[in-house]
């Protein structure tokens, strides 16, 4: 089976993640050695998967720069003249790819669906056209090679021309998993705020910016709540990404994923039923939202990644209040989680 090789160091493990979702999303297939372990048989693993992969995507920063194990996958993937795809994530371009076109993702964004349809060609599956994906803003990167390089080109000397958006906003009410992601698009969400508070480990603003960026999605103001239609059709894209945020910095101590987890080991199906209020009350008591009779109030609530349950972050006030309903509104984003396959 063809693949995207992505090398990357592992302290760029939050940003890789989200790449990860974003070629998902795009159905291109990828492969990563983050669930390989280290050992007398890693070195070999990489080596085949580089000489096995169609294309090789390098993210550049300081630290994938002083990685001696990316610059050898970079180094076999030129020898077998590899197409090889570069974003550079934070630092000047390398000398080693400078012939070779570069994606400025710098601040964590995505690159354009324009990225995403240069690799397209390079696998048979039929998949969705950019027209409709998600598109953030970009600072490109041209440099017109003299002849063909091993990797990308692009088809003009100056750039990318990239697609004219659609001016009128999509429905709320998604038809098409393409559509449901493209909310998170429309809605104009930045996740760079979320992802810096995370990464100092500042979880209890965090944890605020989350319920800012959430209500945002909907088209909620700070301070009010998601009602549960919405939360129903809440944009899948945007669920993934505060997600994948979420278990990179705490190790998969928290997350919504994490939470769902939590929430079926309680006796929760998510068949289409709610399961009761007993479950709900046993998943507070687990994740420490709730202790005895009552549930904990805003000036009780601690944020100790070290001494804190599995699953209690994010709390998502906006869909979890602290009633009962809560629970309603907590098991339809659950249910959301599902159909999304988070």
């Amino acid at each position: 089976m063809s693949f995207i090789f992505i090398s990357y160091s592992r302290q760029d493990k939050a940003y890789v993640s989200l790449l990860a979702q974003a070629l998902e999303s795009h159905h291109l297939p990828f492969w990563l050695d983050i669930n390989t372990d280290y050992g007398a048989t890693w070195p070999h693993t990489i080596e085949k998967q580089v000489e096995c992969c169609q294309v090789l995507i390098i993210v550049m920063s300081p630290r994938s720069k002083q990685s001696h194990w990316v610059q050898c996958e970079l180094a076999h993937a030129l020898e077998l003249r590899k197409p090889i795809f570069p974003l550079r994530l934070e630092g000047p371009r390398w000398f080693s790819v400078a012939a070779l076109q570069t994606v400025d993702v710098t601040g964590g964004k995505l690159p354009p669906a324009r990225f995403f349809d240069t690799l397209r060609p390079h696998f048979p599956a039929p998949t969705p056209t950019s027209e409709s994906l998600p598109l953030q803003d970009i600072v490109e990167e041209s440099i017109p090679p003299a002849a063909p390089p091993v990797g990308w080109v692009l088809p003009e000397p100056s750039g990318w021309v990239l697609p004219n958006l659609p001016t009128a906003p999509l429905s709320q009410t998604p038809t098409s998993a393409v559509q449901d992601d493209d909310l998170s698009s429309e809605k104009g969400v930045d996740y760079r705020k979320l992802s810096d508070l995370l990464k100092a480990g500042h979880w209890k603003e965090a944890d605020r910016e989350t319920d800012r960026r959430m209500l945002e999605a909907v088209g909620r103001k700070e301070d009010d709540w998601i009602r549960g239609e919405e939360v129903l059709n809440f944009p899948c894209a945007v669920l993934k990404t505060i997600n994948a945020l979420w278990v990179d910095y705490s190790d998969g101590k928290w997350g919504f994923g994490v939470q769902k987890r939590v929430y079926q080991e309680c006796g929760a199906k998510l068949d289409g039923n709610y399961p009761g209020h007993e479950i709900w009350h046993e998943f507070c008591r687990r994740v420490g939202w709730r202790e005895e009779d009552s549930y904990v109030s805003d000036s009780d609530f601690t944020f100790d990644l070290q001494n804190s349950s599995v699953g209690k972050l994010p709390s998502s006030r906006g869909v979890r209040g602290s009633s009962s309903y809560g629970g309603v509104l907590r098991w339809n984003l659950f249910s959301r989680i599902k159909t999304c396959r988070l």
